[in-house]
Protein backbone atom coordinates (compact mmCIF):
# COMPACT_ATOMS: atom_id res chain seq x y z
CA UNK A 1 0.00 0.00 0.00
CA UNK A 2 2.84 2.42 0.58
CA UNK A 3 4.84 1.85 -2.54
CA UNK A 4 1.67 3.10 -4.56
CA UNK A 5 0.94 6.68 -2.47
CA UNK A 6 4.87 6.71 -2.62
CA UNK A 7 5.10 6.29 -6.51
CA UNK A 8 2.16 9.14 -6.67
CA UNK A 9 4.57 11.63 -4.53
CA UNK A 10 6.65 10.98 -7.01
CA UNK A 11 4.72 11.71 -10.14
CA UNK A 12 4.13 15.09 -8.52
CA UNK A 13 0.85 14.26 -6.41
CA UNK A 14 2.39 15.95 -3.11
CA UNK A 15 -1.20 15.11 -1.15
CA UNK A 16 -0.28 11.21 -1.57
CA UNK A 17 2.24 12.36 1.04
CA UNK A 18 -0.43 13.05 3.44
CA UNK A 19 -1.17 9.26 3.43
CA UNK A 20 2.10 8.67 4.69
CA UNK A 21 2.22 11.04 7.50
CA UNK A 22 -1.53 9.98 8.84
CA UNK A 23 -0.22 6.12 8.74
CA UNK A 24 2.88 6.82 10.64
CA UNK A 25 2.84 10.06 12.55
CA UNK A 26 1.90 8.45 15.53
CA UNK A 27 4.47 5.06 15.94
CA UNK A 28 7.56 8.48 14.64
CA UNK A 29 5.87 10.17 17.23
CA UNK A 30 6.78 7.20 19.77
CA UNK A 31 10.24 6.65 18.64
CA UNK A 32 10.89 10.69 19.01
CA UNK A 33 9.07 10.86 22.68
CA UNK A 34 11.20 7.95 23.88
CA UNK A 35 14.87 9.65 22.67
CA UNK A 36 13.96 13.17 23.34
CA UNK A 37 11.94 12.64 26.28
CA UNK A 38 9.68 15.86 25.39
CA UNK A 39 6.59 16.61 23.85
CA UNK A 40 7.18 19.77 21.96
CA UNK A 41 10.73 18.54 21.28
CA UNK A 42 9.31 15.20 19.59
CA UNK A 43 7.12 17.01 17.34
CA UNK A 44 9.50 19.12 15.92
CA UNK A 45 11.82 15.53 15.31
CA UNK A 46 8.87 14.29 13.74
CA UNK A 47 8.24 17.23 11.43
CA UNK A 48 11.82 17.24 10.58
CA UNK A 49 11.93 13.73 9.51
CA UNK A 50 8.93 14.01 7.24
CA UNK A 51 10.18 17.11 5.65
CA UNK A 52 13.82 14.95 5.38
CA UNK A 53 11.81 11.99 3.85
CA UNK A 54 9.53 13.60 1.49
CA UNK A 55 12.81 15.83 -0.44
CA UNK A 56 14.64 12.06 0.37
CA UNK A 57 11.62 10.07 -0.78
CA UNK A 58 13.41 9.42 -4.70
CA UNK A 59 16.38 7.86 -2.85
CA UNK A 60 14.23 5.49 -0.96
CA UNK A 61 15.20 1.72 -2.68
CA UNK A 62 12.29 -0.65 -1.78
CA UNK A 63 14.65 -3.17 -0.30
CA UNK A 64 13.51 -1.97 2.97
CA UNK A 65 10.28 -1.33 4.32
CA UNK A 66 9.56 2.37 4.08
CA UNK A 67 8.11 2.37 7.77
CA UNK A 68 11.94 0.93 8.27
CA UNK A 69 13.58 3.76 6.30
CA UNK A 70 11.01 6.61 7.82
CA UNK A 71 12.16 5.02 11.33
CA UNK A 72 15.40 5.58 10.55
CA UNK A 73 15.26 8.99 9.98
CA UNK A 74 13.62 9.58 13.03
CA UNK A 75 16.22 8.18 15.01
CA UNK A 76 18.58 9.79 13.58
CA UNK A 77 17.16 13.51 13.69
CA UNK A 78 16.94 12.65 17.03
CA UNK A 79 19.87 11.45 18.18
CA UNK A 80 20.76 14.60 15.90
CA UNK A 81 18.41 16.76 18.33
CA UNK A 82 20.45 15.33 21.55
CA UNK A 83 23.26 15.77 20.10
CA UNK A 84 22.85 19.85 19.52
CA UNK A 85 21.43 19.91 23.10
CA UNK A 86 24.70 18.59 24.50
CA UNK A 87 23.53 15.40 26.26
CA UNK A 88 26.41 12.59 26.92
CA UNK A 89 25.42 9.21 25.89
CA UNK A 90 26.43 5.97 27.52
CA UNK A 91 28.99 4.03 26.26
CA UNK A 92 27.81 0.32 26.35
CA UNK A 93 29.11 -2.72 27.10
CA UNK A 94 28.11 -6.41 25.93
CA UNK A 95 25.75 -8.38 28.83
CA UNK A 96 24.31 -11.21 28.04
CA UNK A 97 20.07 -11.27 28.93
CA UNK A 98 19.26 -13.53 31.60
CA UNK A 99 15.95 -15.46 31.51
CA UNK A 100 15.62 -13.76 34.99
CA UNK A 101 15.41 -10.15 33.72
CA UNK A 102 12.51 -11.44 31.22
CA UNK A 103 11.11 -12.81 33.79
CA UNK A 104 11.06 -9.84 36.52
CA UNK A 105 9.73 -7.79 33.45
CA UNK A 106 6.76 -9.69 32.14
CA UNK A 107 5.89 -10.31 35.56
CA UNK A 108 6.02 -6.60 36.90
CA UNK A 109 4.20 -5.55 33.90
CA UNK A 110 1.36 -8.16 34.22
CA UNK A 111 0.41 -7.30 37.33
CA UNK A 112 -1.03 -3.31 35.61
CA UNK A 113 -4.25 -3.58 34.10
CA UNK A 114 -4.18 -2.22 30.69
CA UNK A 115 -4.93 1.59 30.48
CA UNK A 116 -2.51 2.00 33.60
CA UNK A 117 -0.10 0.28 31.45
CA UNK A 118 -0.16 2.47 28.98
CA UNK A 119 0.63 5.92 31.05
CA UNK A 120 2.88 3.90 32.90
CA UNK A 121 5.05 2.52 30.06
CA UNK A 122 4.86 6.71 28.75
CA UNK A 123 5.81 7.99 31.85
CA UNK A 124 8.80 5.52 32.66
CA UNK A 125 10.16 5.61 29.15
CA UNK A 126 10.79 9.18 29.54
CA UNK A 127 12.52 8.70 32.74
CA UNK A 128 14.90 6.33 31.60
CA UNK A 129 18.07 7.03 28.74
CA UNK A 130 16.88 7.50 25.88
CA UNK A 131 19.02 4.68 23.77
CA UNK A 132 17.33 2.31 26.42
CA UNK A 133 13.95 3.93 26.19
CA UNK A 134 14.27 3.79 21.97
CA UNK A 135 15.67 0.59 22.35
CA UNK A 136 12.21 -0.61 24.31
CA UNK A 137 10.00 1.37 22.66
CA UNK A 138 10.88 -0.33 18.88
CA UNK A 139 11.17 -3.83 20.30
CA UNK A 140 7.98 -4.24 22.67
CA UNK A 141 5.70 -1.09 21.72
CA UNK A 142 6.57 -1.17 18.01
CA UNK A 143 7.28 -5.10 17.73
CA UNK A 144 10.19 -4.58 15.75
CA UNK A 145 12.88 -7.78 15.61
CA UNK A 146 16.30 -7.38 16.62
CA UNK A 147 17.52 -7.10 13.24
CA UNK A 148 14.80 -4.06 12.15
CA UNK A 149 16.06 -2.43 14.94
CA UNK A 150 19.73 -3.16 14.01
CA UNK A 151 18.46 -1.12 10.02
CA UNK A 152 16.63 1.59 12.07
CA UNK A 153 19.00 2.69 14.39
CA UNK A 154 22.53 1.67 13.35
CA UNK A 155 23.51 0.25 16.61
CA UNK A 156 25.18 -3.19 16.31
CA UNK A 157 23.35 -6.57 17.40
CA UNK A 158 25.34 -7.16 20.92
CA UNK A 159 24.69 -3.34 21.32
CA UNK A 160 20.84 -3.88 20.81
CA UNK A 161 20.57 -6.75 23.31
CA UNK A 162 22.86 -4.59 25.75
CA UNK A 163 20.37 -1.41 25.79
CA UNK A 164 17.59 -4.07 25.96
CA UNK A 165 18.82 -5.40 29.10
CA UNK A 166 19.62 -1.96 30.57
CA UNK A 167 16.36 -0.87 29.58
CA UNK A 168 14.43 -3.68 31.07
CA UNK A 169 16.59 -3.46 34.63
CA UNK A 170 16.20 0.29 33.84
CA UNK A 171 12.29 0.16 33.47
CA UNK A 172 12.35 -2.43 36.52
CA UNK A 173 13.84 -0.43 39.04
CA UNK A 174 11.64 2.27 38.21
CA UNK A 175 8.82 0.44 39.00
CA UNK A 176 10.12 -0.68 41.69
CA UNK A 177 11.75 2.74 43.14
CA UNK A 178 7.69 4.00 42.54
CA UNK A 179 6.33 1.05 44.65
CA UNK A 180 4.53 0.22 41.69
CA UNK A 181 5.46 -3.92 41.70
CA UNK A 182 4.87 -5.99 44.94
CA UNK A 183 8.36 -7.05 46.61
CA UNK A 184 9.89 -10.21 45.54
Amino acid sequence: MDTHYINEVLKGNTHAFGYLIRTYQNKTFGIAISIVKNDEDAKDVVQESFITAYASLSSFRNDAKFSTWLYRIVVNKALQFLKRQKRKEEVSQEIAITENDKTAYNSALEQLNHQDLKLLVKKVLSEIPPREALILQLFYLENQQISEIQTITDFTKANIKVLLHRGRKSFYKKLKKDNITKPY
